[in-house]
């Protein structure tokens, strides 16, 4: 059973949508439809976001790799929901056509996914479990920094708190930045404070920018 995030648009502009959303889905059913008789089927849609896919391979390949950190106790959905947030955050990326990153910062990333790996091998065996190879994980980490810049350049100007809110955030949470019972002076916590209001304000920023893309856009979550 299929469950809506988001809505169509009206008009001629939510036909195309979901012209676009069933070609999606039904080339992934046809090619399952066609496998050669007596093999295994191990994939399936998980998610549609617009024209793209998403499927349960893909979910399961971003926890392998250590793309998603799951905290409760379904791992798989938090994986399509990062993937469907991914996608339609990317999907606005390419529409500014946001600039390939630095291949410098690519091999660094690269660098830090085989480092969840104690060696070669067992990268490769997850890379194939999960129908992940080398060139769709490099193209992954691209993308990802691009999405990052993305979103610094549009939402680190407008979380900026001014020094007011900073201070008064400490006054309402002086607990949180105790150590052993006792508070510290407002200035000599100043930087972890601002530093927290800013996260805090740029995840609201960003969640509100989602939900927004999530209405204009055609969602699916199987």
């Amino acid at each position: 059973m299929r469950r809506h995030i988001g809505q169509e648009g009206k008009g001629n502009s939510s036909v195309a949508n979901t012209s676009r959303t069933a070609l999606a889905a039904t080339a992934v059913i046809l090619w399952f439809a066609v496998a050669p008789a007596g093999a295994q089927l191990v994939d399936r849609v998980a998610a549609v976001v617009g024209s793209g896919v998403i499927t349960l391979s893909d979910a399961r390949a971003v926890l392998a790799l250590g793309f998603v950190q799951a905290a409760g106790g379904e791992p798989i959905a938090e994986a399509v929901g990062y993937l469907v947030n991914r996608q339609l955050i990317l999907d606005e990326v390419n529409r500014y056509a946001a600039p390939a990153p630095d291949p410098a910062a690519v091999e660094r990333r690269l660098a830090e996914v085989r480092a969840r790996f104690p060696d070669a091998a067992s990268l490769q065996r997850t890379l194939d479990a999960t129908a992940m190879t080398e060139l769709r994980l490099r193209d992954f980490v691209s993308d990802t920094l691009r999405i990052e810049a993305y979103l610094d350049q549009r939402f680190n100007a407008q979380a900026q708190p001014s020094p007011d809110e900073v201070e008064r955030y400490f006054q309402d949470h002086q607990a949180e930045f105790s150590t052993g019972g006792e508070i510290p002076p407002f200035e000599a916590v100043r930087p972890r404070v601002r530093e927290r209001v800013l996260a805090e304000r740029r995840t609201a920023l960003i969640a509100d920018w989602l939900d927004r893309l999530r209405r204009r856009s055609t969602v699916l979550v199987y």
